[in-house]
């Protein structure tokens, strides 16, 4: 046996030791001076800017930080903000038609969450609805459009529960393991998927004592476009009548580009 043929366990070991390392190498090296920090919240990102290029296969980032063992630790992600429609879809004379719809002004694309601890658990339900710390609660006061009245047999948390089901199918909204070491640090990885939408994502870190949130620190992650894939995307947005001109220009020429082929075929 060479030696470069290194069984795949030793490398997998080799490959967690070194992830634990360059855990906490960036932890001490943007640790503040002061080893006790109190009541203020601290943490970082290894990564603030996520490019989404034509190979984008999504994108993992790491959160650590400084925690307190007599404290709580909620982490959340969201962002950015837009309309969401749900329709609903009705039998009418053999076909089916979507006869009801909802608006959803201002959802978050994504939402990530983690905690130390069961959040209904740390916080009372008036501070989960205020701040949006979890799925169901965020609709609250969410403003929402539609074209029907709520029934006994089609209520607005009915709706809810299908976009968060949705979302979650997509990997858009997610709930995460937030790991806790040595009662000082934490640690959570979160995913970008593909469908990532580019724009500002917001991080929160809250820290909880009593059911009573004592700290709270943002930081802020952009996914942009890139390569060929963002000169694209500039260019429909800064020229939409061109791009859709050039659009219909192109589906011309392909469609008799391939009655040309096959017609020789």
């Amino acid at each position: 046996m060479s030696q470069n043929a290194i069984p795949t366990y030793i490398m997998k070991m080799m490959q967690y030791k070194f992830s634990k390392l360059l855990f906490f190498s960036m932890i001490l090296f943007v640790m503040p001076n002061k080893l006790v920090f109190g009541k203020e919240a601290y943490f970082d990102l290894s990564d603030k800017e996520i490019q989404i290029q034509t190979d984008f296969n999504g994108k993992e980032v790491i959160i650590f930080g400084l925690t307190d063992p007599e404290l709580d630790t909620i982490l959340t992600i969201k962002g950015p903000n837009k309309d969401t429609k749900v329709s609903k879809k009705e039998r009418l004379f053999g076909f089916w038609f979507n006869t009801k719809k909802i608006i959803y002004r201002d959802l978050p694309s994504i939402f990530f969450i983690a905690s130390s601890s069961p959040i209904k658990k740390i916080l009372n339900d008036d501070t989960i609805v205020k701040k949006s710390l979890y799925f169901e609660k965020m609709f609250v006061n969410l403003l929402t459009q539609r074209n029907f009245n709520f029934t006994d047999q089609n209520k607005f948390e009915m709706w809810n529960e299908n976009m968060i089901k949705i979302k979650k199918e997509l990997n858009l909204y997610k709930e995460y393991k937030l790991k806790i070491i040595d009662d000082k640090l934490f640690q959570t990885r979160v995913f970008f998927p593909t469908n990532t939408v580019p724009g500002f994502y917001d991080v929160n870190i809250y820290q909880i004592k009593n059911k009573i949130i004592i700290s709270e620190k943002n930081k802020k992650i952009i996914v942009k476009k890139a390569g060929i894939g963002n000169k694209i995307f500039q260019f429909a947005h800064n020229k939409p009548a061109t791009y859709g001109i050039l659009c219909i220009v192109f589906a011309v020429l392909a469609g008799l580009m391939g009655a040309t082929i096959f017609r020789r075929l």
